[in-house]
């Protein structure tokens, strides 16, 4: 089996695997595996560009914006349900 890694600006740290022999030769391997800290960063991405949208696509403010989603996100998390 080759490995190669695909380049993937929504999923980074995506590798991909091409099969070169039969399928009974070999395991199979899940396409694709995203970590926590890959998956933490694509939810921060995105909401970054929800609000870089909601301001009217102003340029210049990306940090402000990013900064703004990483608060926002880690408030999800310690919020309480009752």
């Amino acid at each position: 089996m080759i490995r190669e890694k695909v380049s993937n600006p929504t999923t980074p740290g995506v590798s991909a695997s091409r099969s070169t022999g039969s399928q009974g030769d070999e395991q199979s391997d899940p396409p694709f595996q995203i970590s926590k800290a890959g998956w933490d960063y694509e939810r921060i991405a995105r909401r970054a560009y929800e609000l870089y949208e909601q301001r009217g696509r102003q340029e210049g403010r990306d940090v402000e914006d990013w900064m703004k989603a990483e608060q926002q996100l880690a408030g999800e998390g310690r919020q309480v349900i009752t």
